[in-house]
Parts: C-alpha cells; structure tokens; sequence
C-alpha cells in the first residue's frame, strides 16, 4: 500500500549514503505502516514475509532528525543480522531479552552519525547499577549477567523506539521465518558493493559470514536457469524504489520472470509434519527470490492443484506416484522448454523410470533420501543440514 512517509525515506537515503550495508538490508524488509504500533518502528513475521513496520506520528515526534531515524534503522538491521527476531522467540524474560539485545546492537551503530535518542549502552547500565559490563559481548552473555544483577529494578526497559514484542509474530514458523531473515541479509550483501560497504567492525564480517556460508544449492541453479531467460519488471508498493529511495510515492520494482516454475509437494504418508513444513518453508524461498510465474500443486498417487500458497495446510495422503506429475504437466499443456519443474519429495514412490518430454526438474531431498526411480530425469539436490533444520 502506497504511503506519504518522507521522513522514514529520508532516513533509508541517509543510512544508504553513510552505512550502506544496513541501508541495503532495510531496503530487503517488506515495509508497513501501522499507526496503532506502540514504538516508532518494529520488525514483523507476517504473509510469510519479514516486514519492517513503522508509526510515522511516532517517528515525527521522537526523532525529529533525519539523521536519528538513520540510526534506528541501522539498529533495526543490527538486529536482523546478529537474528535477534529468531534467537529470543520463546524467552519469558522480556525485559532482559530486551535490554540484552539493544546493548548488543547499540555497540556496532556509525559513530559519525551521532547518537540515537534514548539508546540504553553500557554507560547507562553503569550509571543505574554500578556494574560496568564487557564491551562487545553476545546478547546472551548480557542477558545472563543483567539476570544476575541484585538490583534489576533500576534496570530500563531497553530502547523506547524499536518494538521487540512484535517478534514473537514468528513463533510457530522458525524455519520459514530464519530462512527469509538470512535471505534479507544476504541480499543486502550482494547489493552492496565491497568497496561501498564502509568501516564494518569484525564481528559484524564474522557474524555475516555465518550466514553467507550457508548453502543454497537448488535456489542458486534456479537462479542460474532463470538468468538466461529474458525478464521484464512489475511495480510493488511493498518495496522501496531502489533507484530513487527518496521517493516514497514512487513504487518500487521487483523482476517477474518469463519463464514458469511449477512446484509439487509430495503430501504422501511417508512424508512427516516436520519435513512438510521444511517443504514449505523451501518454496516461499522461490517466490520471495525470483517472483516469477509459480503454480503449485500437492501429490501423492494423484496431483491437487494449490490455490493459495499462503494458506496451503498439509493432509496427509496415501502413497506416491511420481509419474502422476509428468501426466499433469502434458495434460495442461506446460512447455517442456520454458518450464522448471520442482519436486520437493523424500524419495519414496515407484521404481520405474518416468515417461516425460521435461528435462528441467529438480528433486528436492533431505538428507539421505534416496530416489526411487530408475535413471531419474533432472538434477536431485540435497537439502543441507541448515536448510533442513532452518537454521
């Protein structure tokens, strides 16, 4: 939905031109107004999708520079990299999970940008407490340390400005939820130039890197596939415009792709509630990466269409015939040529080899399936450990 919020817009060109990293991972959150949220911004698991949440009366009242809007954002991507939304889902201490991850993150802000109205550091812990606290420790240590001190009534409540509560919205969806945050980042970091990237700390670089290490195997050969197939472009009111950030009432663009993707997800009996949510923590991957022509379907002896991806709920079928998908791609008249098929599926079904004129399919696996079929056709890719375990 279209917005009138400069001074959010203002703050995302300022974090762009001084920290360009932080400025990129803003830019990869979804973005939504909410006039009832109680802190000026906050980062929300929503529609399968991370998005950066905003009270622009809050904004216009607390921050009255640009340049400390810029700084809150920075926090907000702060946050996102070191995973704060994802690591603190199910701790009951909220004060301290607060103050712990603000004291964390507020280390790492620019220092050329100023100072960040009402940020809690380790000067302020000092003055209230007496307890001078190591710098540049993990959220757990100080949370484990503020736990232990005797006078924790003195403590705050962490940041005035960023509203930690909204990520519990991710509770029940963590491997979804964590594969869409590492994307978030390593998107940014592929749309930030190294030499653009500004004076990083350490364990910033350590703690990205982490994430960029990950592997993303059948994502990448996808993209690689999709690459060499012309694109066009469609307008997204979601998104900043990433040519003109200033620009609030200006949509921003996101690619839609030529080629058709058509995704099965095998709903056989063999297939456990815990891989199935794997399954469909893997495909949002596709359409938030590629945006491109995406029909879904379920199957197990026979093939069910997915109407709505979003809203899909799992039943259990019966058992598995992969050559029902391959009749349904002939029957509907999908072109072999300018068309990927992807089958997420543990492997078990019928032992015959499959009769089909499509030769982009890829077998998405866990770790130590093994397909059924004799002399499969495509590429079968293993799911790695921290895809698997959406770590």
């Amino acid at each position: 939905m279209k917005t009138d919020n400069q001074r959010l817009v203002n703050g995302v060109k300022i974090l762009l031109d001084t920290a360009p990293l932080y400025g990129n991972i803003v830019m990869n959150l979804n973005r939504r107004a909410d006039s009832t949220l109680k802190q000026p911004v906050g980062l929300l698991w929503q529609k399968h999708q991370w998005y950066l949440t905003f009270n622009a009366q809050l904004l216009e009242e607390r921050l009255p520079k640009d340049d400390e809007i810029a700084l809150l954002l920075a926090h907000v991507a702060l946050h996102v990299i070191w995973q704060h939304p994802i690591r603190y889902q199910q701790r009951t201490a909220k004060k301290l999970v607060k103050l712990g991850t603000d004291l964390a993150v507020n280390q790492y802000l620019p220092k050329d940008m100023g100072i960040l109205p009402g940020a809690v550091t380790l000067q302020t812990i000092f003055n209230l407490t007496g307890k001078l606290l190591a710098a540049h420790q993990d959220s757990a240590q100080y949370i484990e340390w503020l736990a232990a001190l005797t006078n924790q009534d003195a403590l705050p409540d962490g940041d005035q400005n960023d509203n930690h509560d909204s990520w519990q919205s991710a509770t029940g969806h963590i491997a979804e939820a964590t594969t869409a945050l590492n994307e978030v980042v390593r998107q940014a970091v592929e749309d930030t130039p190294q030499s653009g990237r500004g004076n990083i700390d350490s364990e910033i670089v350590r703690q990205i890197e982490k994430v960029q290490t990950r592997k993303r195997h059948w994502q990448a050969i996808l993209k690689a596939k999709l690459s060499q197939i012309p694109h066009r472009k469609r307008e997204s009111w979601t998104r900043f415009n990433r040519r003109q950030p200033y620009r609030m009432d200006l949509p921003g663009q996101v690619s839609a792709q030529s080629a058709k993707i058509v995704v099965f997800i095998d709903n056989s009996a063999s297939i456990s509630d815990q891989l199935a949510g794997v399954f469909l923590s893997q495909i949002q991957q596709i359409a938030q990466q590629f945006d491109t022509n995406i029909d879904y379907f379920m199957f197990d002896t026979q093939v069910h269409p997915i109407h709505h991806i979003h809203d899909w709920q799992r039943h259990a079928g019966g058992g598995t015939t992969f050559q029902s998908i391959f009749n349904l791609l002939s029957e509907r008249r999908y072109k072999p040529s300018q068309t990927l098929v992807v089958i997420l599926t543990d492997g078990e079904g019928e032992k015959a080899t499959v009769n089909t004129k499509f030769k982009q399919v890829y077998w998405i696996m866990p770790t130590g399936a093994h397909l059924s079929l004799v002399d499969p056709v495509g590429h079968i890719i293993t799911l790695t450990m921290d895809e698997y375990n959406g770590a």
